[in-house]
């Protein structure tokens, strides 16, 4: 089947920021028109990834479906996008889970720092043992939960001094989201925060405002930050997952239920196709800096582990007690 990419000017004018990308397909016949954003650079696995999903539901619906997709914030900010989404503005989004603690303070177990042992157990926890709570908070945030993508484990970069020990992070200046797991992980090492919003970071790097940020490898990369920065260190301090969802309402009513299980079961490849992505691109981008300059660390886990009691009594506190013992034995029985 002939694809091509087209920009849809009416999707332009009503988003008011920046051409999307759009897949089409060439069936005559009436689409169902449905949008998804996503805060990814086009050059990113997530976004590759959602290209080829689309693609296959309009394929597989005859037509019937045809997903636009806009990515790198191109309609707003993640928490704006979210709250779009929610509203119904948006049909599908690819979203951090702390974007929306505003809405589900509980969602964000999942991102407290260190709790991971791999992305193997990252992944357990996410599409098994936990499947079903994360499906029930997010529905009572207002999203339909679809699929798990991924963004990776988190690397600390900064422009000041190699990471090998918690020490070295006392006194960095670091730019965090507004993401409270991220803010308290850091604090409790030792470092100065600041909050910024991801496209103003690179400025930020550049002219010295902060002297470090913290994102997956992948995102490092293409967003080249970089090239403001002298230092990586692979801490692994947050496993960072993007997770597909819909509106409730277009999910259960604009769809029908065979239309809805292509696009589930689509979405699920889709997001497994971006976590093997991700993982198997993060040695070549972390050779590629290395041969620009950038000085690479693999700290061990632990000891950065054993500085986290003031992060973790700040999110416990603020995750409650119930949420914080029910996750917690979820993890722990993805290690079983």
């Amino acid at each position: 089947m002939s694809q091509s990419f087209r920009l849809n000017r009416r999707a332009v004018i009503a988003g008011g920021l920046a051409a999307p990308f759009v897949l089409r397909s060439s069936f005559a016949m009436a689409a169902t028109e449905l949008r998804l954003t996503h805060p990814a650079d086009t050059s990113h696995p997530v976004h590759t990834a959602a290209e080829e999903m689309v693609g296959r539901i309009a394929e597989r619906t005859g037509g019937e479906i045809n997903i636009t997709i806009f990515p790198n914030n191109a309609l707003g900010s993640p928490t704006d996008t979210a709250q779009q989404t929610r509203m119904g503005a948006i049909d599908f989004i690819l979203m951090n889970p702390a974007n929306i603690e505003a809405l589900s303070n509980s969602i964000g177990a999942i991102n407290i720092p260190y709790q991971f042992d791999d992305y193997a157990h990252a992944h357990r926890v996410l599409d098994e043992t936990a499947r079903d709570w994360i499906e029930a908070q997010l529905l009572t945030a207002g999203f339909s939960w679809i699929a798990n993508f991924e963004w990776g484990f988190r690397a600390l970069s900064n422009s000041q001094r190699p990471v090998n020990t918690p020490e070295d992070v006392q006194g960095l200046r670091i730019r965090v989201p507004p993401e409270l797991a991220i803010k308290a992980a850091f604090e409790a090492l030792g470092a100065s925060t600041q909050t910024v919003a991801f496209q103003e970071v690179y400025l930020a790097l550049a002219n010295g405002l902060v002297d470090g940020q913290d994102n997956p490898v992948s995102t490092t990369f293409a967003a080249k930050f970089y090239e403001a920065q002298d230092h990586l260190a692979l801490t692994k301090h947050i496993y960072a997952t993007i997770m597909m969802c819909a509106n409730p309402r277009v999910w259960n009513d604009r769809l029908t239920e065979e239309q809805r299980a292509i696009i589930s079961e689509e979405a699920v490849t889709a997001g497994a196709t971006a976590r093997a992505e991700v993982q198997s691109s993060e040695e070549d981008y972390i050779a590629q800096m290395e041969e620009m300059g950038i000085a690479v660390t693999r700290p061990e886990v632990e000891p950065f582990r054993a500085r986290m009691e003031p992060a973790y009594e700040q999110l416990r506190a603020t995750l409650g007690e119930e949420t914080w013992t029910t996750w917690a034995e979820l993890v722990d029985a993805a290690r079983a």
